[in-house]
């Protein structure tokens, strides 16, 4: 054979080998494939556990599961959530939690298990050891009655999220239920998830599909946004279980009867929140008027202060708001009013430095 036409076949077998399609990944027996891809989760769960809801808000799925006990709503479930500092915080949070409500008259609950503990690299594998690092493991007990139920809660940081998998059964179903839930972990694959924003030239965040920006301040970034309404979410500095983080939501565009809202507002805010203090005013947002509010309150104990401002832009409204610990609000007070002064909406596609 000549030595072109062996090079030839050579060149179309290596071709072949390229353009086949890469084997894909199959569940185990008995199992399948729940993958959020919004959400950066993907897990292998039994088929016999049916999927109830998927990518909704801060849950990324939820899993009926069968009960002998018809009183108890069987599921298993996978929440995101901003990341503490530490597992511990949560660990503290529930442990008062926990001792707080036996000391009512009839707590219908009691913590039997609230650790934290290194993941096993044996069943785990190292990459994702690496990845994950501990777990928070919190078992509530429940009693109504003479039946008792189970809920198995299991906490896992990567990255700035908190991934919070959850378990809850009958107590006939819950030993099996637990070793499912334990391989289910184990074959949990986490990503960082889509956060549907773009870094323009400038310094400034567009969000892709509303075409809108703004300037973030200095070491905030974006961030998985806490529920749908949520079209740009972005996180500053943490304070043990709370994070300093803004939110922009938006409505379709109509007046807005400001000095309106500027004078009810307070009220409003007080019927929901009698401690908190307001301070409400118009200002500009652009060459445009708009209501911006300050609200002094606190968050489970912590002393926050919210900024927001409320204006109509050409093509919706908008809502954009930080919440920030009140000593790091008063650090950056001026740095939160240039972001809020840069927002803009974006009429033509940029081009862009980082996804």
């Amino acid at each position: 054979m000549q030595l072109g036409k062996l090079r030839l076949l050579v060149a179309a077998a290596l071709l072949a080998v390229l353009a086949a399609p890469a084997r894909a990944e199959r569940p185990g027996e008995g199992l399948r494939f729940i993958a959020v891809k919004r959400f950066g989760v993907t897990v292998q769960a039994p088929l016999a556990w049916n999927l109830i809801d998927w990518g909704q808000d801060d849950r990324a799925f939820v899993l009926r599961l069968p009960q002998d006990d018809r009183t108890v709503n069987g599921f298993v479930s996978c929440e995101l959530a901003m990341a503490p500092e530490k597992l511990e915080e949560f660990q503290k949070r529930i442990e008062q939690s926990a001792a707080a409500e036996q000391k009512q008259a009839h707590p219908e609950r009691r913590l039997t298990l609230n650790q934290v503990a290194p993941l096993d690299p044996k069943r785990f594998g190292e990459e994702r050891t690496k990845q994950l690092v501990r777990r928070l493991d919190s078992l509530w007990e429940y009693t109504v009655g003479n039946r008792t139920s189970y809920e198995l809660i299991t906490r896992l940081i990567a990255g700035d999220l908190l991934y919070t998998f959850t378990l809850r059964s009958d107590q006939a179903h819950f030993d099996a239920y637990r070793a499912d839930f334990e391989e289910m972990l184990a074959s949990a694959k986490i990503v960082p998830p889509e956060t549907g924003l773009r870094r323009m030239p400038g310094g400034l965040w567009m969000q892709r599909d509303f075409r809108f920006a703004l300037r973030l301040p200095e070491e905030w970034r974006p961030a998985f946004g806490p529920n749908d309404k949520a079209l740009f979410f972005a996180t500053g500095k943490k304070h043990e279980v709370f994070t300093d983080n803004l939110i922009v939501l938006a409505t379709p565009s109509k007046p807005l009867e400001l000095e309106k809202l500027r004078d009810g507002l307070p009220r409003e805010i007080a019927a929901q929140d009698p401690h908190a203090q307001v301070e409400s005013r118009l200002v500009k947002q652009g060459a445009e008027p708009a209501l911006e509010t300050v609200i002094r309150t606190k968050r489970g104990g912590l002393a926050v202060v919210i900024l927001e401002r409320r204006f109509r832009g050409p093509t919706r409204n908008y809502e954009v708001k930080f919440t920030c610990e009140a000593a790091e609000f008063k650090r950056l007070e001026a740095d939160l009013r240039k972001s809020l002064d840069s927002f803009v909406e974006v009429s033509d596609e940029p081009h862009h430095d980082a996804a």
